[in-house]
């Protein structure tokens, strides 16, 4: 993949953003010279031309302003996400910041298109753009030399624009499609058909906002979804999926935690059901993300799937379960909240999105067992969420 390293693409944007930002303030000037130099009965064209740069240029010229100052100065100025400067809080700020303030409902269930979003809106400005081009070429063989600069300069502007744009999609490419943490093979790897795709646990609820176990979801603990990518970006931590009662083919969300290797290995098949357990033989599933440290034996990579619990049996007790029951899955209840359940078959395994920790504490991996990639390393290619910040959701 070209641009797959993120320091790499991310200062080709900047360059990039600067040189179509000179470029504004140098067809600004033009324009305004036009104006000044119009007659009555050309001056219409570049109004209009000015009007079109403004609603496209302009604003991304203030947005690429406020971005930097929030890149360097937002931490002095909020101190938290959730902190406001006036009544402007961080999480709109960055918003404005980075094209992405225009949300729709489905951006709960599917958060990736938040970065579409701004590659969409950053499309539409360079058709107005293409628009301003055209009626300056008309102009300009209308009423002389008024127009001509303007358009010269738009000619030349239009190539680093394209290459932005290139980049601008390899940017939200790279993170939601094509994030492959294991790289050293040169084989095409295949994957499950219920394996959805790779993600940084960076990107999660608890490692993005400042109040650590708090839903970035507006219903917290009452939303209903258990759309994978809406669970792992606005409620993964302490949110627990319990199912609402014990009935069959009911569909919950489970968490797996278990090592870098054995999460690339499952990533190309399924998940394999232990031979033992405490509530018999199974694939085991904590009910929320935290409460897999406590249940897991290797570390490192979190499974979030979407299970069917089938025909389920639900205990208060591991005494009362008992080999000789015919159920899909045993649900238990414990005392503490940290619930879990037993699915007896990879079958029942709907879809899985695999987080990954870049970052990993290798001397306590080392300790525990939890071996590396073949090239010794846990994670191979780490995504620098910070050349995301602001427009992850």
């Amino acid at each position: 993949m070209q641009l797959k390293n993120d320091f790499t693409r991310y200062r080709y944007l900047i360059r990039l953003h600067t040189i179509c930002t000179i470029a504004f303030i140098l067809r600004f000037i033009v324009l305004c010279t036009d104006l000044s130099s119009a007659k009555s009965d050309s001056i219409a064209f570049p109004v209009v031309i000015l009007l079109l740069e403004v609603g496209s240029s302009f604003i991304t010229f203030l947005a690429n302003i406020l971005y930097v100052f929030l890149r360097y100065f937002g931490p002095i100025l909020f101190e938290s996400d959730r902190e406001k400067v006036g009544c402007c809080s961080q999480h709109f700020a960055w918003s404005l910041s980075t094209l992405t303030c225009i949300r729709c409902e489905c951006y709960q269930e599917h958060p990736q298109l938040v970065l579409i979003t701004r590659f969409c809106v950053l499309i539409l400005f360079e058709i107005i753009r293409f628009v301003a081009f055209i009626l300056a070429c008309v102009c300009a063989n209308r009423y002389g030399p008024i127009g001509l600069g303007y358009a010269i300069l738009a000619a030349f502007s239009l190539v680093p624009a394209v290459v932005l744009l290139i980049v601008e999609y390899l940017h939200h490419y790279r993170i939601w499609f094509r994030y492959r943490p294991n790289t050293s093979s040169d084989e095409k790897i295949i994957y499950a058909k219920e394996h959805m795709r790779f993600l940084p646990l960076a990107i999660t609820n608890d490692q993005q906002t400042s109040h650590w176990q708090h839903s970035r979801c507006d219903k917290g603990i009452t939303c209903l979804s258990r759309n994978l990518y809406h669970v792992i970006i606005f409620h993964s931590g302490n949110t627990r999926y319990p199912p609402d009662q014990t009935t069959d083919n009911q569909i919950v969300v489970g968490f797996h935690q278990t090592s870098h290797r054995a999460a690339y290995a499952i990533a190309t098949s399924e998940l394999k059901s232990s031979k033992t357990g405490w509530i018999g033989p199974g694939i085991y599933f904590a009910t929320s993300l935290d409460h897999t440290e406590f249940k897991a034996n290797k570390f490192g990579a979190y499974i979030c799937a979407k299970v069917d619990l089938g025909k389920t049996k639900r205990i208060r007790d591991p005494a009362q379960w008992s080999e000789a029951d015919q159920y899909d899955t045993v649900y238990y209840e414990h005392p503490r909240g940290a619930d879990e359940f037993c699915v007896r078959s990879p079958l029942q395994i709907r879809s899985w999105i695999i987080l990954i920790d870049q970052e990993p504490n290798i001397p306590l991996l080392r300790a525990r067992d939890n071996e590396p990639l073949l090239s010794g390393k846990y994670v191979e290619d780490p995504i620098e969420d910070i050349n995301y910040s602001g427009c992850l959701f």
